[in-house]
C-alpha cells in the first residue's frame, strides 16, 4: 500500500508541475543531456508555459577558411536563432510550452523562462578523415554555453557540447543535426526545471 501511494505521488507531482526545483550547485553531466549545470540561486519557473530565446551570440564562432564550410556555417549562424527556437518549439509543444524568439538580448519577461545562448564552436570536421580513417577522426564538434534568467535575475548557467564523429553526410546537413541535438538537450532541460 506504501508503495503504491508514493508512486501516486510521485506521478501527481511530476504531471502538475510540482516536482523541486534543480537544488542550487554545481553539476556535470546533468540528468545526462547537459555537460555542465550551475544553479547560482533559487527560482520559481512554476506555471511558466512561455519560453523566450533571446537572439543567439555568434561573434566567438571561428570561421572556416575552406570556400564550402564558410559558406555553410555562415549560413547556419544567419539562422541559429531560429533553427534553435523551431527545435525547441517541436520538442517542447507537446508538454505546453509556446517557444518565441526575444526581440534583443536586453529583453526580459517575468512571465517566461528567458534563455541566452552564447553559441562557441561550429566545426564541420573533415568529411574525408570521417569516411575513410574514422574513429573518430574528423569528428565535427557543435558547442554552446547558455544562461536561464528568472526575471533580470540570471539563475542557471550551462555548457553543452556534441561530437559527431560517423557522420560524413553533407555539411549542411550535419551543421542542421548540430544545432538539432543541441537543442534537443536545452528543451530537456527546460523540461527538469
Amino acid at each position: 500500500m506504501k508503495k503504491s501511494f508514493f508512486f501516486l505521488a510521485v506521478v501527481l507531482f511530476t504531471s502538475f508541475g510540482l516536482m523541486a526545483q534543480i537544488p542550487v550547485g554545481t553539476y556535470k553531466e546533468w540528468n545526462k543531456c547537459i555537460d555542465e549545470l550551475e544553479v547560482k540561486s533559487d527560482y520559481d519557473f512554476s506555471g511558466r508555459k512561455t519560453v523566450v530565446i533571446l537572439p543567439v551570440e555568434t561573434s566567438n564562432v571561428e570561421i572556416p577558411k575552406d570556400k564550402e564550410l564558410k559558406a555553410v556555417v555562415n549560413n547556419t549562424l544567419k539562422t541559429l536563432t531560429k533553427s534553435v527556437a523551431d527545435n525547441l518549439q517541436q520538442k517542447l509543444t507537446k508538454a505546453g510550452y509556446k517557444v518565441i524568439v526575444g526581440e534583443s538580448a536586453d529583453y526580459r519577461d517575468p512571465n517566461a523562462i528567458v534563455i541566452q545562448l552564447t553559441w562557441r564552436e561550429m566545426d564541420l570536421g573533415n568529411r574525408a578523415l570521417r569516411a575513410w580513417v574514422g574513429f573518430g577522426a574528423g569528428s565535427a564538434a557543435f558547442s554552446t554555453d547558455g544562461v536561464i534568467y528568472d526575471g533580470d535575475k540570471e539563475v542557471i548557467t550551462f555548457s553543452q557540447r556534441r561530437v559527431s564523429a560517423m557522420d560524413a553526410k553533407q555539411y549542411d546537413k550535419l551543421a542542421q543535426k548540430g544545432v538539432r541535438e543541441i537543442s534537443e538537450d536545452i528543451a530537456k532541460l527546460v523540461l527538469g526545471l
